[in-house]
């Protein structure tokens, strides 16, 4: 995320993308489905860095890189199920438009970026759960002009997929992040709310101007209201999750893309966030208060095994191409 242009403490009260690209297509190699445990045993934890395979403990970055100075990186990470990295095309075409946005080039170009994730998953026979691409500034000697940057894949352990849905909570903040379009890796504002998001036992930060509903700092959003889905599309992450959502959600209900008002919010009979490692949550509690009866919904569970079909339906149809 970026540096806050406006502030307000946290409560309501106070105030990803479906081009296409080659890898697509490319015939994954078979590679178990990750799980934590494999993720945490005793197998040996490998690196791409530039296109190097490295110990996980050794892939470092300069201390002058502009990403660790200035916060001028951008990264994705996505699920791994039976050796197929979810989505994989639509999250390299949305780094390329991130690197794009904030005039950082990709030191290999996204062929490249695929290619490591690749030598990734070959490398762990054991099997990843989750894989993060992170692109950085690259070393600099004063701080702002970068020669080359850096391309750290690395495996990321995470849970495995929800197999039902469960409701949780998040708490809203007013914040209007910087260059919305880039997933770069300032959380600053997030990870400044991390103790109060904690605290109220909430799973992500809800971004608002006053008015207007923006996003999660790590997931998007959308409210179903007398049974047709609405979601933000504009000043916000093009959220791939979100996007495959509304793939399985069009042929179900009516849905709309565009801005959510926070009485809208608070008059929702049903909240949704998703995002590439939790999928789709329905949200019951926000600032503590109930959405709709505090229960999950039934379109929020119609739409969480549609996502969910949706999902094993990708990997089944990539797994039949290897």
């Amino acid at each position: 995320m970026a540096h806050p242009t406006g502030g307000g403490g946290v409560g309501l009260e106070v105030g990803h993308e479906r081009a296409g690209f080659a890898a697509a297509h490319r015939p994954w190699a078979p590679t178990p489905r990750g799980s934590v445990a494999t993720m945490t045993s005793g197998a040996a934890r490998w690196a791409i860095v530039d296109g190097q395979r490295v110990p996980y403990a050794e892939a470092t970055v300069h201390v002058s890189d502009l990403g660790l100075r200035r916060g001028f990186a951008v990264f994705e990470m996505f699920r791994v199920e039976d050796g197929v990295p979810l989505f994989l095309e639509d999250h390299l075409a949305r780094l390329g438009r991130s690197a794009d946005a904030i005039g950082l080039p990709l030191p290999r170009g996204l062929d490249g970026v695929a290619d490591d994730v690749q030598a990734l998953l070959d490398a762990h026979e054991a099997g990843v759960a989750a894989v993060q691409i992170l692109v950085t500034g690259g070393p600099s000697d004063d701080g702002v002009t970068f020669r080359q940057p850096t391309c750290v894949v690395n495996s990321v352990p995470v849970p495995p997929r929800p197999t039902a849905p469960a409701g949780a909570a998040l708490v809203a903040h007013r914040h209007a992040r910087e260059l919305p379009e880039a997933k770069s890796t300032n959380y600053l504002t997030a990870m400044r709310l991390a103790g109060a998001m904690r605290a109220a036992g909430a799973i992500d930060v809800l971004y608002h101007d006053g008015t207007h509903v923006a996003e999660g700092a790590r997931s998007a959003l959308a409210i179903v209201q007398d049974g047709t889905l609405v979601t933000r599309r504009e000043g916000v992450l093009a959220s791939v999750s979100m996007a495959q959502l509304l793939l399985v959600a069009r042929p179900r209900m009516r849905v709309e893309e565009r801005a959510i008002t926070l009485e809208e919010l608070r008059a929702a009979d049903e909240v949704l966030s998703t995002g590439a490692v939790r999928g789709v949550v329905p949200i019951v509690a926000i600032d503590g208060r109930p959405v709709g009866d505090g229960g999950v919904g039934p379109h929020a569970r119609a739409l969480f095994a549609a996502f969910a079909a949706h999902v094993d339906a990708y990997v089944a149809e990539r797994a039949r191409r290897r």
